[in-house]
């Protein structure tokens, strides 16, 4: 059949998702330090890890409480991203002038 049991593999908890899991469980009874690092594997994390987190039923509740109340450890991101798209033009800019005066 075309079933593939790699897929089962996604599905076990790693220990930084499990770590995480189990914090945000404990929301809000969290030190500053904890909350800094669901914040960070939020926004470093897997990909897979962050979506299986995120999409449990029984967390939601706590994690969308934690997101809402901890929005100064996200806003950042947004800086980050702007630096990366100005950075992006600018290497296309550099790499326009440089192909129009060599050209």
């Amino acid at each position: 059949m075309n079933y593939h049991a790699i897929y089962d593999d996604v599905l076990i908890p790693s220990p930084e998702r499990k770590r995480v899991s189990d914090l945000v469980a404990r929301y809000p009874h969290l030190s500053d330090e904890e909350a800094r690092d669901i914040a960070s594997f939020m926004r470093n994390g897997q990909h897979v890890d962050v979506f299986l987190l995120t999409n449990d039923d029984q967390l939601r509740p706590k994690l969308d409480a934690f997101m809402k109340d901890n929005k100064a450890l996200f806003r950042n991101i947004w800086a980050e991203g702007a630096a990366l798209t100005g950075g992006i033009l600018a290497l296309m800019f550099a790499l326009f002038v440089v192909l129009e005066t060599f050209a």
